[in-house]
């Protein structure tokens, strides 16, 4: 049944709108053909028909009052502050778990990739001191 439903009125939309873009293509060749042939009064006359068709198949879809850009820069504005806050509130909770564990003096993980302290030690020599990073 949805399906036969969903057949029937998109056969009607669809054989509507090829009807009015058929209608219109012939109009266009015929008002084509009477300029061609010099025929004003018939080509006036196609005019009218085009612009009576026009009138009927108006679009249903309401034309955008905003331009596109102008659209587009508020969902990039709404989107770049939501970005923002998103990232504000991830810090303010990194921090807070950062003072809970220090609060409870959790360890931390020791970095093993983390620099090595060096104490610089002075030799000497017999042509001058030099030092050494060794532990």
């Amino acid at each position: 049944m949805l399906r036969r439903k969903t057949q029937l009125q998109g056969d009607a939309g669809k054989s509507q709108a090829n009807r009015v873009t058929l209608e219109r293509a012939r109009l266009m060749q015929a008002r084509t053909l009477a300029l061609r042939r010099n025929d004003k009064a018939e080509a006036a006359m196609l005019d009218a028909q085009l612009a009576e068709l026009a009138v009927e198949s108006a679009p249903a879809i309401p034309e955008p009052t905003e331009d596109a850009s102008a659209l587009l820069a508020k969902v990039n504005e709404r989107n770049r502050r939501a970005n923002q806050e998103a990232i504000r509130r991830a810090e303010l909770q990194e921090a807070e778990r950062k003072r809970r564990e220090r609060r409870l003096g959790t360890p931390t993980a020791l970095d093993p990739s983390g620099r090595l302290r060096t104490v610089p030690r002075m030799f000497g020599s017999r042509y001058g001191y030099f030092f050494s990073f060794l532990l």
